[in-house]
């Protein structure tokens, strides 16, 4: 297991009510796709993805949903957490016209890769998806970028109106595109890719994660045996078409079988 280092937190940003940025001073290291372990010294650990690095610093953007990420939502500039990593596969960076298809707070992770892409000219549409213009993040960093962005939610109030797929089943069919990369919930991974057809693609899983170096299992998938903290989180679409509980199953802490 890799040292765990203690930070301070250098910056937070409010994204949203309930959607955090978490900025720290530190050389990470890290690639798009990857992710870290993270403690407030007061119980457990949980892995979050990188939604930004740089040389000397980087950032995780973080929805707050139970009691671990209500207790981060109450530190402070200045406060310590322990990190760990990055661990896992990051994504295929390409030079080619590329497609990003996000979808909630999985979206922030598509700055850092965004980022990266452009250095090797890749010409990037992304396709910022939510369910409603509260809880849309990261306009104001993506509209920084030279990208096209397409903002979507699902009740219209702010882009065009419908889900993250539904609009991008319609641009791959009206352009072409050489590769495809989505971060979002599961079931809208489902459903995006009954509409790539025949393009190369690689999907971003989050799934319950325990020791991120492959020991405990608790992070593998049907019926290979994939271990998202270590093959993945990152798949690649030869792997994500072997999958058998894609879309259709998760496990919870106890490793039982949690359909969706």
């Amino acid at each position: 297991m890799e040292k765990r280092i203690t930070l301070k937190i250098a910056k937070i940003v409010d994204e949203t009510r309930d959607i955090k940025t978490f900025t720290f001073n530190h050389s990470l290291g890290a690639k798009p796709g990857q992710f870290i372990m993270l403690t407030d010294f007061e119980g457990g650990e949980k892995p979050f993805s990188i939604s930004d690095c740089s040389k000397n610093e980087f950032s995780i953007t973080v929805k707050r949903i139970g009691d671990f990420t209500t207790r981060l939502f109450q530190k402070c500039v200045g406060d310590y957490v322990s990190i760990r990593g990055a661990y896992g596969s990051s994504f295929f960076v390409s030079n080619k016209k590329v497609l990003l298809v996000g979808g909630g707070y999985a979206v922030p992770t598509f700055n850092f890769l965004a980022k990266v892409l452009l250095e090797t000219g890749a010409d990037i549409t992304l396709i910022n998806g939510a369910c409603t213009r509260a809880e849309h993040v990261f306009d104001n960093s993506f509209k920084n970028l030279n990208i096209n962005v397409i903002n979507t939610t699902d009740d219209g109030t702010l882009g065009e109106a419908g889900t993250a797929v539904e609009i991008a089943q319609k641009i791959i069919a009206q352009g072409k595109f050489d590769f495809v990369y989505a971060s979002g919930p599961e079931l809208m991974m489902k459903a995006l890719q009954n509409v790539i057809g025949d393009l190369e693609y690689e999907f971003l899983f989050e799934r319950y994660m325990k020791c991120a170096v492959g020991i405990c299992g608790s992070c593998t998938m049907d019926p290979s045996g994939i271990r998202l903290c270590v093959e993945g989180p990152v798949l690649s679409k030869r792997k994500v078409e072997k999958l058998t509980e894609f879309g259709k199953y998760h496990r919870d802490a106890s490793g039982k079988r949690i359909k969706f």
